[in-house]
C-alpha cells in the first residue's frame, strides 16, 4: 500500500533520503553481519508480568523465529498490505511481531494494552485487520479475548486472533499457542510466497495512534521509507554506535518505542534489552548486566534519580546517553548527569506524524539550550552554516516555518508565538480514515504539515538559531483575549522545589471567558499555597498575565496510557467541584 504522492516520493527519492531498503532488508542485514550475537533480551521477571521465562535470541534465532510468526500469520489469512494488529508487553514476541508483518508485507497496528474492549472494537472498525496477535493474561485482564470479542462484532471481517501464552477462556475466533517456540517450522505455501512478494520501501508498514489527548485517537500510517530518518535522527542525536546496547523501558507499542529503540537497534546491529512494567532496581540491572549504552527516560525520572542519587554505588560507565521528552528538561540535571556519571541527555521532542527535533550534544553543549530549545536548522542553512557539523542527518531536509495562529502570516522575528508547520522525509502522507481514505486537511497548501504545536524563535545572537517550545496550540488558556501560553507557565511552576509535577488548564469565568488554575502533585512532605506559588513564579520573571488565580493540589496526575496528562479530566473535575461549591 503507497500513500505518500507520487511527487513527494520522486522529491525524496531524488534527494537520496528515500530508497527500496525495507524494514526486513535491514533486520537481515543484522543476520548476515552479526548471526550468532545476542540480539534481543527479556527482562528478568518476564515470568512475573507475562509467561515463561525471559527469551535471549541471537540474530540468527530471532531469524528463525520471525519466519515460524509470520508463516503462522500468513496460515491465518495475512498478506501484503493487509492490517495485521497487537497487544503485547515490552517482551521479545513484540519485536519479532514488528519484523513478521513487515517480512509478509503487511501492515502492522500496535496498540497499548490500557485499551478497553470498546476502544478495540472502535480500532478494528477503523482498520479492518486479518488477524491479530494478543497475550492471553496480562495482569488482571485477557487482552486476546477483549481483542477476540472487539472483532466478532464485525464478523464479516472474518478476522482471527492469534493468542500468546497459557490460554484463558476460549472465545470467537481466537486460536492460542502456549510458546512462540512452539510453532511449527515455516509451511511451503508461506516460503514460496515470502519468496515472490515484492515490497517497496514506499510501502506503508505500521499504522500506529495518536495519544488522543485532545480527542478520540488518529490512524498514522507510516512508510518504510518514512521510518528510516526517524530511525536515524535517534541514532545521531543520542551519539550511538554500531553494535550499541539499548534498554527500552517505555512500550514499544507506542509510536516512541518504534522510532526511539527498535529502528536504533537495527540500524546499529546492537542489543534491544526489553523492560517491563517499569522497576527501579531492574532497570539498573539490566544496565550493569547488559553494559547498556542508551536509553531513555522521563524528565521526572531522571531529576528524582539525581536528586536521590541512585545512580551511586551501581556501575552505569557504559552508558553514555538518556534520550528524554515530553515535558521541558532542567539544565541542572543535564550539567548533573554529565558532570557526575559521563552521561549526556538529549532533549526529544517528537510526534507520531513525524516531527524530530532533537537537542543533542553536537547540537549546542549549552545546558538552557539543551534542556529548552531546539535547533531551526532553516535558519542555519540560511546563515551559511555546516549543518552536518550538527551531527543529526535529517538536520540536511527538515523544513520549518511559524505561523501566525490568527492570520496565517509567517513569522520571522524571535518572541513571536506561532504554529509551527514541517516537511520532512519523516513526514507520514495523512490520517488514515475509517473510510480508508487519506485525510490530509491537516496539511497547508505548500504541504506543510500543521503540528498544533506553538513555537517562538528564542532570541536574537545565537538563540535565533533555536526554537522554544511555547505550548500546544489546543491548550492555549484564552484569559479576556490573551492568550496563555501554558507549556511556558508549567515549566516555571515545575521549577519550585516543593512541585514533582505540574500542568496549567483554563476554567470557566463569566466575565473573562478562563482563568488560569495550576494543578500540582508536590514531593513527598512538601507544601504548597497559591500566595507563595505566585510569590516564586514572580521572582522567576513570570509575567503577571501568566500568574495562575487557582491553585489545586493532586496526589498525582491522571494520565493517557502513553503517560500524557488528561487535562480534560482535571478540567471537568475541577468544574464540578466549583458548581457544587456554589450550588
Amino acid at each position: 500500500m503507497i500513500l505518500d504522492a507520487p511527487e513527494t516520493i520522486a522529491r525524496w527519492r531524488a534527494a537520496g533520503w528515500w530508497g527500496d531498503v525495507t524494514i526486513d532488508d535491514m533486520f537481515r542485514a543484522c543476520v548476515s553481519a552479526r548471526a550468532e550475537q545476542l540480539a534481543l533480551a527479556d527482562a528478568p521477571d518476564r515470568d512475573e508480568f507475562a509467561f515463561g521465562g525471559p527469551k535471549r535470541l541471537t540474530f540468527a534465532q530471532a531469524d528463525a523465529l520471525v519466519d515460524r510468526l509470520a508463516s503462522a500469520l500468513y496460515d491465518h489469512g495475512l498478506r501484503k498490505d493487509d492490517v495485521a494488529v497487537v497487544l503485547l508487553p515490552n517482551i521479545v514476541e513484540i519485536v519479532l511481531f514488528f519484523l513478521a508483518t513487515a517480512r509478509l508485507g503487511a501492515i502492522a497496528s500496535p496498540l497499548l494494552l490500557a485499551y478497553g474492549e470498546r476502544d478495540l472494537a472502535r480500532i478494528v472498525r477503523h482498520l479492518r485487520p486479518r488477524v491479530g496477535l494478543a497475550i492471553n493474561a496480562f495482569k488482571d485482564e485477557q487482552p486476546a479475548r477483549s481483542l477476540a470479542s472487539a472483532i466478532a462484532q464485525t464478523p464479516e471481517l472474518g478476522s482471527s486472533v492469534l493468542g500468546l501464552g497459557p490460554a484463558t477462556r476460549d472465545a470467537p475466533g481466537l486460536d492460542s499457542i502456549d510458546d512462540i517456540t512452539a510453532l511449527p517450522d515455516p509451511s511451503p505455501d508461506y516460503l514460496d510466497y515470502a519468496g515472490q512478494i515484492e515490497v517497496s520501501g514506499d510501502d506503508i508498514v505500521t499504522m500506529h495512534w495518536t495519544s488522543g489527548t485532545t480527542g478520540d485517537p488518529k490512524c498514522v500510517p507510516r512508510s518504510h521509507n518514512n521510518w528510516r530518518p526517524t530511525g536515524g535522527c535517534c541514532v545521531d542525536s543520542g551519539g550511538l554506535e554500531p553494535g550499541e546496547r539499548l534498554l527500552a523501558p517505555m512500550q514499544m507499542a507506542h509510536t516512541a518505542g518504534y522510532n526511539g529503540l527498535f529502528l536504533p537497534w537495527l540500524e546499529t546491529q546492537g542489543l534491544l534489552a526489553l523492560h517491563h512494567p517499569f522497576d527501579m532496581k531492574i532497570f539498573l540491572d539490566q544496565i550493569e548486566e547488559h553494559e547498556i549504552n542508551h536509553t531513555v527516560a522521563a524528565p521526572a525520572m531522571l531529576n528524582a534519580m539525581l536528586k536521590e542519587n541512585t545512580l551511586d554505588g551501581r556501575d552505569v560507565s557504559s552508558v553514555r546517553s538518556f534520550l528524554c521528552g515530553s515535558a521541558p528538561l532542567d539544565p541542572w540535571m543535564i550539567d548533573g548527569y554529565r558532570e557526575r556519571y559521563g552521561i549526556e541527555v538529549v532533549n526529544a521532542f517528537g510526534s507520531t506524524e513525524g516531527m524530530t527535533f532533537m537537542s543533542s550534544p553536537a547540537v549546542t553543549s549549552d545546558s538552557y539550550r539543551r534542556a529548552r530549545l531546539f535547533p531551526r536548522f532553516n535558519a542555519m542553512r540560511a546563515a551559511g552554516r555546516d549543518v552536518d557539523a550538527a551531527g543529526v542527518r535529517i538536520g540536511a531536509a527538515l523544513e520549518t516555518r511559524l505561523v501566525d495562529i490568527e492570520t496565517g502570516e509567517q513569522i520571522t522575528e524571535p518572541k513571536r508565538p506561532g504554529e509551527l508547520v514541517f516537511q520532512s522525509p519523516a513526514l507520514f502522507p495523512g490520517y488514515w480514515t475509517a473510510e480508508h481514505e487519506l485525510d490530509r486537511s491537516e496539511f497547508d497548501a505548500d504541504g506543510y504539515f500543521r503540528s498544533g504545536e506553538i513555537f517562538e524563535i528564542a532570541g536574537d545572537g545565537e538563540d535565533f538559531f533555536f526554537f522554544r517550545y511555547v505550548d500546544r496550540l489546543k491548550d492555549v488558556i484564552n484569559r479576556g483575549g490573551v492568550k496563555i501560553p501554558v507549556g511556558e507557565l508549567e515549566a516555571a511552576i515545575q521549577d519550585h522545589p516543593a512541585v514533582a509535577e505540574a500542568v496549567a488548564i483554563g476554567y470557566p469565568d463569566e466575565r473573562l471567558g478562563e482563568r488560569i488554575c495550576a494543578v500540582a502533585a508536590l514531593r513527598p512532605g512538601a507544601a504548597l499555597t497559591l500566595p507563595e506559588l505566585i510569590e516564586a513564579l514572580s521572582a522567576a520573571g513570570t509575567p503577571k498575565y501568566m500568574l495562575p488565580e487557582r491553585l489545586e493540589i493532586v496526589d498525582a496526575l491522571p494520565r493517557n496510557p502513553t503517560g500524557k496528562p488528561l487535562k480534560r479530566v482535571l478540567s471537568e473535575q475541577f468544574r464540578t467541584r466549583a458548581s457544587q461549591s456554589q450550588a
